[in-house]
Formats: C-alpha cells, structure tokens, sequence
C-alpha cells in the first residue's frame, strides 16, 4: 500500500474548517467568484492581510460526472485543455483590479 504524505492534505483541511473572522464560527470559506467553460472550472478566492492587503488565488480544476458523483481533477486532455484557456481568459479579463 502507498503511503500518502499528510502534507499535502493540510491545504484542504484548512479550507474545509476555515474561520469566518467576522463571528469567528467556523464556516466554509466560498470563492468569490467562478469561471466554467466545459468541464473546466476557475475558482478566485480572495485573501487579506490585517493591514488591508488583498490579493487573489485561482484554482485550476477539471469537473465531472460518473454515475451520481461529481469528481475533480487537474488532468486534461487537449479538448478540454482548450476549454480551460478560455476559461483562464475569461478570469482573467474579469478579475483585473
């Protein structure tokens, strides 16, 4: 059996138990905004700083079905990969400051 190295889960675990600042109970956070083309999707989050810096991420994702469950992954193949720089133009004209 592959050892999985517990890591490279922190990120997710953090962003499942995230702390809304403003109540301080824990909530999930929710991106901003999101981009699809096909089954290719862009997530923005936007962060701050205590000193009022912000500053955004954008999380790069492929989506689909099997059976009844969606999935993610951060393979494509070249159809899809093409919907996906569609869909990294569209974030990005969108999200210019």
């Amino acid at each position: 059996m592959k050892k999985h190295n517990i890591y490279l889960l922190i990120p997710f675990l953090l962003l499942l138990t995230s702390t809304n600042p403003i109540n301080g109970t824990n909530q999930e956070k929710k991106p901003k905004a999101i981009y699809k083309v096909g089954s290719s999707r862009i997530s923005v989050w936007e962060n701050a700083k205590d000193d009022g810096t912000t500053w955004k991420n954008f999380k790069v994702e492929k989506v689909y079905k099997k059976g009844d469950e969606w999935f993610t992954s951060s393979s494509f193949n070249e159809k899809e990969l093409k919907e996906l720089k569609e869909a990294i133009e569209e974030a990005l004209e969108k999200e210019k400051k």
